[in-house]
């Protein structure tokens, strides 16, 4: 399979362990094998009536290279006084029980190895995988949604890790058990071998059927899983709402859906493994029960030895063995499969922005910002914007106006290359955006947005996230012009102090600072700021736009705006409407000449200021 094969090759990082496994299984199987042979002298010295000798022709099929051993051995078989007996009885105990010995200690080893092996696996494909998905689109995460990317980790990943332990260990091992019991049998008697073979074939149908059956099971149970996830996310994360609204029952539906769902897809797993065991030992009894008849038929002549026929089955029943163990582990493996299906499905997504391979550098920002007949859309079909023309002039402050979903966010998220226009093109100092590399367009700009962004971590890092190695003086410096110093030094652990989960140890207007901070601390040319002050009470945002005032000085700021305050400092605004300009021009021009925005104006930023 083609999920197989591209695990497989994950294999060059620990070719050495990946080798050290399959010696140490077949050193398991070896040694398992050798069992075999003890065992016959062993129920010689039990079995065989006083005054009889018994046969020693197995003996012939000792290899060449142990002859020093055979007369010693046919020494011991041959002596049926009791006194002899015990003796050999004695020995072949001990043989056996050393064999058993060093079989422990090889699989010890050769489980341990397999661990290595789907460990280092495991974590490589989980790097890969959050390697190619950090570097995806935008467009990607607003198509798949955080709920089903962070399933591919929780969910995906881990069941190929526990499928590879299974494969490096169980699977690698059991057949070459198989093998040599199947060896074993086929030494003592080909004949009875052969007919215990016969419903082989349509032992390995059923669970192949019962396989193929789990699989799409297992797939959709997966995919089952993902909507669970991003119920329970929704649910948390607007737990707030829920409860304001009453939507407990709303809630509990949606969850008993998709739960009742995948309790489904899991009873139709349930019922293949726990069908495939009793078919396999049915199918196994049966050939033994018959084959047992032919085999007492071959005693019964003289034919068989006693000991030989007790070996024999003794092998056999060893070989059904690791056979059950592979029937279990099938639908396990066919888990693995699945979820490697939907890691490599994400691993096969490609960014729809990327660089060109002689993309250049983009000179530092010294004129301005243009967007030259700018066409988007998010879905192919629906045109968020059409045929956008303007310019954002160095240390201008430009704002943009509008409805909600007028296009003023897509307006902004063209700028750092978070989508790409589908026609026109939106340049920097004359160079399409499109030509230079992504690390240094984004290293000019700044964004705030009305969403805070904080990690759990501790609000120095916090801070300092745009530029890693930043010292204290210059945190402290960057809090201070965000006016979040005075709110900082009164906590516990003052820049140490974690911050807690998307930023909830914090007040609302404390979580807006520290990305004006982070901001100010990159000190980038280009400021974005998307209605940043937009939720905030008027104490919190008075002291974030007194920051914010500074920090716009001599820099240019492409600002979303939401308050009339923004809108009067502004030295550009454009007013936006179904994703085209109607009208640009300052806050007394727009007044007199654009209703859209007199309207706005009088509905939307008064009102806010109130």
């Amino acid at each position: 399979m083609t999920e197989l094969r591209r695990l497989f090759a994950y294999l060059r990082f620990c070719r050495a362990r990946a080798a050290a496994t399959v010696a140490l299984a077949a050193v398991v199987s070896l040694l398992a094998f050798a069992q075999i042979p003890t065992l016959i002298p062993l129920f010689d010295a039990l079995f065989t009536e006083p005054g009889k000798t018994p046969s020693t022709g197995w003996t012939d099929k000792v290899p060449h290279f142990l002859d020093f051993a055979k007369t010693r051995l046919v020494e011991l078989v041959s002596n049926q006084t009791p006194e002899g007996k015990l003796v050999t009885l004695a020995w072949m105990l001990g043989v056996l029980i050393a064999i058993n010995l060093l079989k422990g200690v090889a699989a010890f080893y050769q489980e341990y190895t397999a661990g290595k092996v789907h460990t280092t696996v495991s974590r490589r494909l989980a790097a890969d995988l959050y390697n190619h998905v950090i570097a995806l689109s935008m467009s990607f995460y607003n198509r798949m949604g955080s709920p089903t990317v962070i399933s591919r980790f929780t969910n995906d990943v881990e069941a190929v890790g526990r499928g590879l332990a299974l494969l490096f260990s169980k699977v690698l091992l059991e057949p070459m058990l198989v093998l040599v019991y199947f060896t074993a049998a086929l030494l003592i008697s080909w004949k009875l071998l052969l007919f215990n073979l016969l419903l082989f074939p349509l032992m390995a149908i059923g669970v192949r059927a019962l396989g193929h059956k789990a699989r799409n099971a297992m797939y959709k149970g997966l995919v089952g899983r993902d909507k669970l996830l991003a119920i329970l996310q929704e649910t948390v994360e607007g737990i707030q709402i829920v409860k304001a609204f009453n939507m407990e029952p709303r809630e509990r539906d949606r969850f008993k859906v998709e739960n009742e769902k995948v309790r489904r897809q899991d009873l139709k797993i349930a019922k293949t493994d726990a069908f495939v065991s009793p078919f396999v030992e049915f199918i196994g009894i049966l050939a033994i029960g018959l084959s047992l008849l032919m085999a007492g038929r071959m005693v019964i002549r003289g034919e068989m030895a006693p000991s030989l026929f007790t070996t024999f089955y003794i092998a056999l029943a060893s070989m059904f063995a690791p056979i059950r163990k592979l029937s279990n582990i099938n639908n396990r493996m066919q888990v693995m499969i699945s979820a490697a299906r939907r890691v490599f499905e994400f691993m096969d997504e490609k960014a729809d922005v990327f660089e060109k391979p002689a993309a250049g550098t983009l000179a530092p920002f010294a004129d301005r910002i243009h967007f030259e007949g700018v066409s988007f859309t998010y879905n192919g079909k629906d045109m968020v914007l059409s045929g956008v023309n303007l310019s954002a002039r160095k240390g201008q402050i430009v704002a943009l106006v509008g409805p909600s979903g007028a296009g003023k966010t897509t307006i902004a998220r063209l700028i750092p290359r978070f989508y790409d226009p589908n026609a026109g093109r939106v340049t920097i100092d004359g160079a399409d955006l499109r030509d230079v590399t992504l690390s240094s367009l984004r290293a000019q700009i700044g964004l705030v947005t009305q969403e805070v962004i904080l990690f759990n971590d501790t609000i120095a890092a916090n801070i300092s996230y745009g530029k890693p190695g930043a010292s204290d003086g210059e945190i402290i410096a960057a809090a201070e012009k965000a006016n979040a110093h005075d709110f900082i030094k009164r906590l516990p652990e003052v820049y140490d102090s974690m911050i807690g989960e998307k930023g909830l140890a914090l007040s609302g207007g404390q979580r807006q600072r520290i990305p004006l901070a982070r901001a100010i601390l990159k000190d980038p040319p280009i400021l974005i700021l998307d209605e940043a002050t937009s939720s905030l009470d008027s104490e919190s945002e008075h002291l974030i736009q007194q920051a914010l005032d500074e920090f716009m000085q001599k820099r240019t700021s492409i600002v979303i705006a939401h308050r009339l305050s923004t809108v009067k400092r502004a030295s550009l605004i454009y007013v936006i409407d179904g994703g085209q300009i109607v009208a640009a021009g300052t806050n007394d021009q727009l007044l007199a000449s654009c209703p859209l925005y007199s309207n706005l104006y009088r509905r939307q930023f008064q009102l806010a200021e109130v």
